[in-house]
């Protein structure tokens, strides 16, 4: 097999690039762009409102799960660890504010490009966050569950 003349014609990224760049002409593409990362930002504060729901149940219920036992009170704290670490991870994504136009560029492929490898990024960090919330309420659930199977033994 031999390699490829253009390396970069191995990239995931840069073919999405160019196919984007056959399909839309430079506004519509910048509009594209634009609305995926969008995206991304209300994925991550769909996440931070589920964060912030579930440590708010905490506040109330807390301590009858903590006086349930150990295994609850663990669960429930190994919980509430995860999903304010899932938080972290939603904020951060959403601090990193940068446009569109920031990343202009001569060439339209080059800042098609540089969006798309941002938007990755972000994805991805925003679904190791989505799996912290997800274990993180997991937990607290198995906690909660814990509690009521103590409330009802005694």
């Amino acid at each position: 097999m031999s390699e490829p003349t253009n390396p970069q014609a191995s990239n995931p990224q840069r073919r999405e690039a160019e196919r984007l760049l056959a399909i839309f002409n430079g506004p519509e593409l910048l509009g594209f762009l634009a609305g995926q990362l969008s995206v991304l930002k209300n994925q991550a504060q769909m996440l931070l409102g589920l964060c912030g729901l579930a440590i708010t149940v905490t506040g109330f219920s807390g301590t009858q799960m903590i006086k349930a036992g150990r295994m609850s009170a663990v669960f429930l704290v190994v919980g509430i660890g995860l999903i304010l670490l899932g938080a972290l991870g939603s904020l951060h994504s959403l601090m990193q504010v940068r446009w569109v136009t920031e990343d202009l560029a001569d060439d339209l492929l080059d800042t098609a490009y540089v969006v798309i490898v941002r938007r990755n990024t972000q994805l991805r960090r925003l679904s190791i966050a989505g799996i912290l919330v997800a274990c993180g309420l997991a937990s607290y659930l198995t906690s909660v569950a814990l509690a009521a199977f103590a409330h009802h033994a005694a």
